[in-house]
């Protein structure tokens, strides 16, 4: 018995052929059986390739794409080793009062963002109260508001 196409089959089973159990045999032999539906495999080791698109036809066929992760404008490892000892949050104290400048330079080579924190009650000053000028990026002044009496922290993230 053997497996045949569809035009054989065809063939063996046309008008005025004789179906014999030969035949037949080979008609069973051809038919694609039943299969148990396939789950969601769990992942198993790393790579950096990954299955983009799978489907099936009618058929049975499967047909499936994999693609390569694209990694281009991605930092490496080693790359990003210094970038935390670069970007350290820096607290300290105002030394100023209301309506004076502070000047700080933080050296962090990029352009913070300045919160004040009212040291008594725990509470972020609005920033309408205060105002920000970055002279490079190591570089902030803080202008107090004519208003602001209290002890206060800077925030520089």
């Amino acid at each position: 018995m053997s497996v045949k196409t569809k035009e054989q089959l065809k063939q063996d089973f046309s008008d005025n052929q004789t179906a014999t159990g030969a035949k037949f045999a080979d008609l069973i032999d051809s038919l694609k059986a039943v299969q148990s539906a396939v789950s969601d495999p769990a992942a198993s080791g790393t790579s950096i390739t990954f299955i983009a698109t799978i489907s099936q036809d009618t058929n049975g066929a499967i047909t499936v794409t994999k693609k390569t992760v694209n990694f281009n404008g991605y930092q490496t490892t080693a790359g990003m080793s210094g970038y935390q000892n670069l970007d350290l949050q820096k607290v300290d104290d105002v030394t100023v009062g209301a309506g004076d400048t502070q000047d700080i330079n933080h050296n962090m080579k990029h352009y913070p963002t300045v919160r004040l924190l009212d040291v008594a009650t725990g509470l972020e000053v609005s920033p309408s109260e205060y105002q920000v000028k970055h002279g490079d990026v190591n570089n902030v002044s803080i202008i107090l508001g004519g208003s602001m009496k209290s002890i206060y922290k800077y925030i520089l993230d």
